[in-house]
């Protein structure tokens, strides 16, 4: 069904992923026609890099953050280019690497105004029309030759305790990333579920004088933060089960910096996991995971920063314990009991924010596109729920498990097949091998 002109490749989600595989098809071919279709209408930096505000910095340098992987002085040179731009340490605002992201779309929108389109709708489904596909959107129908999924991490879990009473009061924020300052004018003391990254974007974007925040979370572990100045590297190798590899990381430590050793690990962490049984993939998830995630997603030092001395001048408090019960009323009522303990503790807030992250099991999804593929069984949740499952060409498997041919997945939706798959180093390396896997597949 290839067009005259050339193929014509949809893409439902325009945030990096989306946008680096649209650059590279525009690329590498002169015929290929892209639409890249986004709900929130802005195309580009998606939701991680569309912030101004000045205390999100990037978690990695910027001498890491090309958008090319064969043009590792692409970000440097157009911060080169530009009037004015912040950094510490070497990480610069995401509001500035937004920003780099949109200067990619305005080029490829000047270079082939043709051939790449935007459409500011939501995908709400898909079928097969002929040998290509038919995607359902609010603005209507869009028939292409192949379909890209790029719809980045799963909506925000629901903590333990929340119903729809609390998740209808206004002093409840379900979704940080739709965090406004604005609307906790008068709060004084905020909850904060969950201690990772994103507990540390709400607590920065929320600070002012006389504002508590208490974070609450399972295990009340911090992120670990990048050096200052970054270490020499670690030229050690990692194999074996997970259990192996531990023993080899501790190791490792005691040898080196761990950020060095850490990112040795993390080149072969694809391997890894690939060559892992499913058992040895569950008893990671279960037993390593946590240690994974607080070393691998660091903050950067200046946020690091921040954070220590909201902590020490007792702006924020870290607790270890497991939400029972949250009630909304003039204020929202929390029951939480700390980690070995059996007895609940009763709190009041003036705001709650979830800060746990994305949802851990697809089939949970209420994503309309994600339910609709289930549904209908042109794909199927990977085999431990953490995304959809892909090939190793990133095609999903349709419900029989067999690749849908033309239907391909990109970033986080494909976890379960590589792991590592939610940042800049992972993701353009992934898009520019989809877009050669998509326009070989064409023909």
């Amino acid at each position: 069904m290839a067009a005259r002109d050339g193929p014509h490749i949809a893409i439902v989600g325009a945030g990096f992923s989306g946008l680096l595989t649209a650059v590279n098809l525009l690329e590498a071919s002169a015929q290929a026609r892209v639409t890249l279709i986004e709900r929130r209408g802005v195309f580009g930096p998606g939701t991680a890099y569309d912030t101004g505000n000045p205390q999100h910095l990037l978690n990695v340098r910027l001498d890491n953050m090309s958008a090319f992987p064969d043009r590792p002085g692409h970000l440097a040179d157009w911060l080169a280019e530009q009037p004015s731009w912040r950094a510490q340490d070497g990480f610069i605002t995401r509001g500035v690497y937004g920003d780099y992201l949109r200067s990619l779309l305005e080029a490829a929108l000047r270079d082939a105004p043709e051939r790449l389109t935007l459409v500011g709708a939501e995908a709400r489904g898909l079928d097969r029309q002929g040998d290509g596909w038919r995607i359902d959107t609010t603005e209507g129908g869009i028939v292409v030759d192949q379909a890209v999924l790029a719809l980045g991490n799963l909506e925000p879990a629901s903590p333990p305790g929340v119903d729809e009473a609390v998740r209808a009061s206004p002093l409840y924020v379900e979704n940080p990333w739709r965090l406004e300052a604005a609307s906790a004018e008068t709060a004084r003391n905020i909850l904060l579920i969950g201690s990772g990254l994103t507990m540390v974007d709400a607590a920065l974007t929320l600070r002012r004088p006389g504002r508590r925040f208490t974070a609450l979370s399972r295990h009340g572990l911090l992120p670990r933060a990048h050096a200052t100045v970054p270490p020499p590297p670690f030229e050690g190798d990692f194999s074996g089960g997970p259990a192996q590899v531990l023993r080899q990381m501790r190791a490792a430590s005691e040898e080196t910096d761990w950020r060095a050793a850490f990112d040795r690990l993390r080149l072969s962490a694809r391997d890894l996991w690939r060559g892992w049984s499913p058992a040895e993939r569950r008893r990671f998830l279960r037993h390593l995971r946590l240690l994974w995630d607080v070393h691998r997603h660091r903050l950067s030092p200046g946020a690091a920063r921040d954070i220590h001395s909201m902590l020490a001048g007792g702006e924020l408090t870290v607790l270890a314990g497991k939400l029972t019960e949250v009630r909304a009323g003039e204020a929202i009522e929390v029951a939480w009991r700390p980690r070995g303990r059996r007895r609940a503790i009763r709190d009041r807030f003036d705001l709650v924010v979830n800060c746990t992250g994305p949802l851990g099991s697809i089939g949970s999804s209420a994503e309309p596109m994600i339910r609709d593929i289930l549904n209908k069984g042109h794909g199927r949740p990977d085999p431990l729920g953490l995304g959809l499952q892909v090939d190793d060409d990133g095609r999903l498997l349709d419900g029989a498990g067999q690749p849908a041919r033309g239907l391909h997945a990109i970033g986080p939706l494909t976890r379960g097949a590589f792991w590592e798959m939610t940042a800049v180093p992972d993701l353009r390396g992934q898009a520019r091998d989809l877009a050669a896997r998509i326009l070989a597949e064409q023909g």
